[in-house]
């Protein structure tokens, strides 16, 4: 096993963020000072605009009346089907008017067949229909929903005792109400969410969502806030008390950790009150400048029981030509438990909460092909939970954290472990942008022996059919080779999807 403690630190001071980042000799080191120029110098000009009004400040639209961010079918080629209407056709509507037909209504259908395990695997199979609406505004309040329904027949027989097997696809009976909200919206300035919401726009928390299953992802018991205040800032505050997991029925303290739903088991016993949450709060602040080419996201979440996670990232994209561009991106995170001596992880007796990691990516665009190259390193003492691994509750096991070297299946994160990965992953996009083909090659260095030099492959394609808006195909094969001390074995998924969104 990797003893990170004997290795010694140095201390590079990063004044952007105000704070001092510990970091390794060597190559941890100069990635940590190339991390800290990149944020210092790009955040110089952060309060000028420049000739930013020629070009809607991406974030002064976020907060908008045909901008339903409970909606997770938002991002689809569709866009939820959200129908556009301005202010003066609003003054001659009526009641019901603007209470429906001012408001969006989706609904997603789909089917899905995959193939995972070690070894012979098994199969797994699944169908079902979400159903998505939202009213218009009165008065600046409205209210939406989404109610799921997965496999609502014929489970056991698809599925034999492969059910809740595989929450990815997911393969067992899910019949529930996963939103049910209350909002209210003033002038583009404000927007609050109440009741079971999604959350969309928070690094650790809103990427738990993937398009290629029926199940929406984790839903929440709480209270959202967005606030544009102007000059490209985004604020925002949450809060919950419980979540609904992926795949899951009803809101409940569990967290990603209990439910064993990854490819090596949960960390901790679903049994246990010790290890389940009371709840959330997390405090964020998104800027958007210089023609929504710069971006800086900082958020802070005290996940109780969990620790307390703090995270920046910033990118920045340069646009050579109309075919050319390149980004470049940095992010940066601590996670300890701000002096608890307990929590969930100590409860189980896997160690203290205390992780710091930093991450680049570069990416390079030219027409219908695109590289992404990304670097990650997390550290931590050799006596905390995965020798410094990131505690992160609510996308642990799915593999959708925001660091830059996640692939398909499981990332440092998910893995549990400290240590370094590096990603590379090109996109090939053809047809008009419609047909979108991924492979992606990942390695990492562990702290713990049974995962260092783990390597995963991933191919991923997705095709939107032209002749039938809405309808989407999607396929993937990830295969995640392991070093021959880890008992759980080389693993991997095949999965093929068709879903129609209306």
């Amino acid at each position: 096993m990797l003893v990170i403690s004997n290795l010694k630190y140095k201390q590079n001071s990063c004044l952007f963020l105000n704070c001092s980042i510990h970091i390794l000799d060597s190559e941890s080191y100069s990635v940590g000072k190339f991390l800290c120029l990149v944020l210092i110098a790009t955040s110089t000009s952060i309060f000028a605009d420049g000739n930013e009004s020629a070009i809607e400040n991406t974030n002064a639209k976020y907060i908008a009346a045909n901008n339903y961010i409970q909606n997770p079918y938002a991002t689809l080629v569709s866009a939820g089907g959200t129908k556009p209407f301005n202010e003066s056709q609003m003054v001659n509507q009526d009641f019901a008017e603007r209470l429906f037909a001012d408001g969006t209504w989706n609904v997603q259908i789909g089917a899905s067949a995959q193939y995972t395990g070690a070894g012979a695997g098994y199969p797994n199979y699944a169908y079902g229909a979400n159903l998505f609406g939202q009213t218009g505004s009165v008065a600046g309040f409205s209210i939406g929903g989404l109610f799921t329904a997965m496999n609502p027949f014929f489970v056991s027989q698809m599925n034999g005792y492969n059910t809740n097997a595989s929450p990815f696809l997911p393969s067992n009976e899910q019949v529930t109400l996963s939103e049910a909200y209350l909002e209210y919206q003033h002038n583009n300035v404000v927007q609050i969410d109440v009741g079971y919401i999604g959350i969309n726009n928070s690094p650790w928390l809103s990427n738990n969502y993937y398009t290629n299953v029926m199940s929406p992802g984790t839903t929440y018991q709480g209270v959202l806030v967005n606030v544009y205040p102007g000059g490209g800032w985004l604020l925002t505050g949450l809060t919950f008390n419980g979540a609904q997991i992926v795949s899951e029925t009803g809101f409940t303290p569990l967290t990603f950790y209990n439910k064993g739903y990854n490819y090596f088991g949960g960390s901790v016993a679903n049994s246990n009150p010790l290890v389940t949450s009371s709840g959330t709060a997390a405090l964020g602040a998104d800027y958007t400048g210089w023609n929504n080419k710069y971006n800086l996201r900082l958020w802070g979440y005290q996940f109780n029981n969990y620790g307390t996670l703090l995270y920046a990232d910033s990118s920045i994209k340069f646009q050579l030509s109309k075919a050319l561009s390149f980004n470049l991106a940095a992010q940066s995170g601590t996670d300890n438990q701000l002096g608890n001596s307990s929590n969930a992880l100590t409860n189980a007796n896997l160690g203290q909460i205390s992780s710091n990691f930093i991450g680049v990516q570069g990416v390079i665009n030219y027409d219908w092909f695109s590289l992404n190259l990304g670097y990650n390193n997390v550290w931590g003492s050799s006596s905390a939970y995965g020798s410094g691994s990131i505690v992160t509750p609510y996308t642990y096991g799915f593999a959708t954290d925001p660091l830059y070297t996640t692939p398909y299946m499981s990332g440092l994160a998910d893995l549990g472990t400290a240590g370094t990965a590096y990603k590379i992953s090109p996109t090939l996009t053809f047809i008009n942008g419609n047909l979108s083909l991924a492979p992606a090659y990942t390695v990492f260095n562990t702290a713990l022996a049974e995962w260092n030099g783990t390597q995963e492959y991933d191919f991923v394609a997705s095709y939107n059919v032209p002749q039938v808006k809405g309808l989407t195909l999607f396929g993937v094969y990830a295969y995640q080779q392991v070093p021959d001390v880890n008992s759980n074995g080389s693993t991997y998924i095949t999965q093929v999807y068709v879903s129609y969104l209306y």
